[in-house]
């Protein structure tokens, strides 16, 4: 074949004109395509996208000739630097290969990062966990007035349970930050949520500045966090347990006890040598700083475990099961408003045993997650590249991890 007959594909037409494209812009997007996929996607269909905000400008039905995994990162990269987006998504009305692309118009832009927001509210983290530190537990320094807790003599008491505290969530935040590097998905550092009551801390959250590209990156974006910051809780716990004493807890008004997980339950076993909160004895471990603080990192760690929405759960149950993990979704939500209901005084009156399960807690939880959360998970660019054997053995650990560390009832009153 002589070189002049070689069919040269044009170059892809660059889309300046916003979120939509003109008719004659899509025909030559939706010609070029057709040629650039030959070998890797047996085309059936190209059509123009009735609704560009919905279906994209151009949508092609076809055959995958090649494992999405491989194909899908060069459609982005390629159609992501002309100004269009890629998506992936199954043909429901043909086999396992079949195959819908939808090219939408526009890239999402990423925004610049303020790193001076993430370090001041990370400093008022500091203080604020150091405050609630100090005020937990013994305190050895003598107060004489109110601002005496003011003091940094006072404050400095509470520098085991802010370096616990602020260790575990540090973890589990670049956890997520170094995978979403690593997966070259544009991030925001962590952002601190000071509080000056209670933890001292209502947590960190990174985030993602641009879409996962697929379910493998997110489901390694999701388990980072949870994963690196039981590295670094586990340990810190057994150190608090070996260090805590067990005693008769005192009989102070408005103590709260803490709730046990699976795990915690049997970590104070192997370290105490018996069950605690002892039914018997009425002996307890009385935790110190470092203890409490790496009992919230657990149950940080439960929460966002939490297979709904987009928390690190949520992530991990779509990446595993797709839209099935919907239903996963909804049996969790089930069940975090029978806990909450379980809570309630009246039924507890009646039925003393609910004391052991039910908090009304979760009724905060199921409105969080309903406002900003959301209950489902939104589909990655490409929802067609399934788990390796790898990531699911991983994620079904997961899920396991999530049963030993959640805790049904956190606090209660003595």
């Amino acid at each position: 074949m002589n070189e002049s007959t070689l069919k040269r594909p044009a170059p892809l037409p660059v889309q300046t004109n916003g979120p939509t494209v003109s008719p004659t812009e899509a025909m030559a997007l939706a010609e070029q395509l057709r040629i650039l996929l030959d070998g890797e996607l047996a085309v059936e269909s190209v059509k123009l996208g009735r609704n560009q905000t919905e279906e994209g400008a151009v949508v092609i039905r076809g055959r995958l000739l090649q494992p999405s995994a491989e194909l899908f990162p060069r459609w982005l990269k390629m159609l992501n630097q002309r100004g269009y987006t890629p998506i992936l998504r199954h043909d429901d009305q043909g086999g396992d290969d079949d195959v819908v692309l939808h090219i939408m118009a526009g890239v999402v832009p990423v925004s610049p990062s303020r790193a001076w927001i993430n370090g001041l509210l990370f400093v008022l983290t500091v203080l604020s966990t150091l405050f609630v530190g100090s005020l937990y537990g013994a305190n050895d320094v003598p107060v004489n007035s109110a601002w005496g807790i003011l003091s940094p003599r006072f404050l400095l008491q509470g520098w085991p349970f802010m370096v616990t505290l602020l260790a575990i969530l540090l973890a589990h935040e670049f956890g997520h930050y170094f995978a979403a590097k690593l997966h070259d998905v544009a991030v925001t550092l962590p952002y601190f949520i000071p509080l000056p009551v209670g933890f001292g801390t209502l947590g960190a959250f990174i985030r993602l500045k641009e879409p996962v590209p697929d379910r493998r990156k997110l489901f390694d974006i999701g388990v980072a966090g949870p994963l690196a910051g039981l590295v670094i809780a586990v340990p810190l716990l057994f150190i608090g347990l070996a260090t805590s004493p067990v005693q008769i807890p005192p009989n102070v008004e408005g103590m709260m006890l803490e709730g046990n997980s699976i795990l915690y339950y049997f970590a104070k076993i192997l370290v105490h040598g018996q069950a605690l909160p002892n039914p018997v004895t009425g002996m307890d471990v009385m935790m110190n700083r470092v203890t409490f603080a790496a009992w919230i990192g657990l149950l940080v760690t439960a929460l966002n475990l939490l297979p709904v929405g987009q928390l690190d759960g949520g992530h991990t149950v779509f990446a595993l099961f797709g839209n099935k993990a919907r239903i996963i979704n909804m049996v969790t939500l089930g069940i975090m408003a029978l806990l909450g209901i379980a809570g309630l005084a009246p039924l507890q009156a009646a039925f003393p045993w609910l004391v052991n399960i039910g908090f009304t807690g979760w009724f905060f939880w199921l409105l969080l997650i309903g406002w900003i959360v959301g209950p489902f998970h939104p589909p990655a660019l490409d929802d067609v590249t399934e788990l390796d054997r790898t990531r699911r053995i991983i994620g079904y650990l997961v899920i396991i991890i999530f049963i030993l560390v959640f805790t049904p009832v956190p606090l209660r009153p003595v």
